[in-house]
């Protein structure tokens, strides 16, 4: 399968550099995207389930107290010592009474916690991991719009089943391989811990799903060359230019333009299997068709 890339005329350094841009979160036209959305740090329903045992079963309370402490404090304090200080503490019915107050109190300050938690991910995440989106539509009017400079641009036609975009490391791996994004409107999670692997790093509202995107995601630290600007930071990764299966030229394309990519592909012998397209304007059927052109001299 061939996945597109869209991009604005002046992204032809793609192809001379061989080196594309990793986007962070923050970039993203979407500003929902990669906000992972949980109501509470801790699981409430089991919590409050617990209460009405006899005695309290205060495990999954203090375990996940326990993993939120800091490394050298667990350290000092192991789990089972943690769990044994527990249950002595609450031994008693007028502990347990008083526990009830205390806890409730603790949940409450688990659901303030949680969008301050969220802010901090989605920091990390925009600190972290840039995206590589690209779609399995290469004549999508709003898309070359809104990506491609008004159909002035390009759209690099890639080969899904090169090894660049297979090179996941284990099963678990959330790096290095290119997936098909989830398009839902799903409520939040209750707690943090439900939130289910890499989804919320794949998932975007159904309002672009007719982007009918893939995405990779690679760490920002791996990243071939940075270029910094006033307003943003670039991160760039190597490709192999044998990746790249068309080029299709936009409809509003120059003819200059054309002839720096066919310039560009006769330069490079790893770019001379590339063939080039045009999309085309159907302005009966409103509809955009990509077509072959000729080479020059044909």
């Amino acid at each position: 399968m061939t996945l597109f890339k869209y991009l604005a005329p002046e992204r032809i350094d793609v192809i001379e550099r061989g080196e594309i841009r990793f986007t962070q979160p923050g970039a993203l036209n979407d500003p929902f995207e990669m906000r992972p959305r949980f109501d509470s740090l801790i699981a409430e329903a089991e919590v409050l389930s617990g209460l009405a045992a006899a005695p309290i079963d205060l495990g999954l309370i203090v375990e996940q107290a326990h993993f939120m402490l800091p490394e050298d404090v667990r350290e000092r304090l192991p789990l089972d010592v943690a769990l044994k200080a527990a249950g002595a503490a609450f031994a008693t019915e007028h502990t347990r009474a008083a526990a009830g107050a205390g806890i409730r109190m603790l949940l409450q300050s688990m659901r303030d916690g949680a969008a301050p938690a969220r802010r901090q991910i989605y920091q990390a995440l925009n600190k972290n991991v840039g995206l590589l989106s690209l779609s399995e539509a290469q004549d999508h009017e709003l898309m070359w719009a809104h990506y491609a400079a008004s159909h002035t641009g390009f759209v690099l036609g890639f080969n899904e089943q090169h090894p660049f975009f297979n090179r996941r490391r284990s099963e678990h791996d959330e790096f290095f391989f290119l997936r098909k994004v989830l398009y839902a409107d799903s409520p939040s999670a209750p707690f943090v811990a439900s939130l289910d692997g890499d989804t919320p790093m794949v998932t975007k509202g159904t309002r672009w799903a007719y982007e009918r995107e893939w995405r990779m995601i690679l760490p920002l630290a791996q990243a071939t060359s940075v270029l910094n600007s006033d307003s943003d930071t670039l991160y760039l990764f190597a490709f192999p230019r044998d990746a790249i299966e068309s080029i299709v030229l936009g409809a509003n394309a120059t003819s200059a333009f054309e002839t720096r990519i066919r310039g560009l592909l006769r330069a490079r012998p790893d770019l001379g299997h590339v063939h080039v397209r045009r999309a085309v304007l159907d302005l009966n059927a409103r509809t955009i068709s990509v077509l072959p052109i000729p080479a020059e001299g044909e």
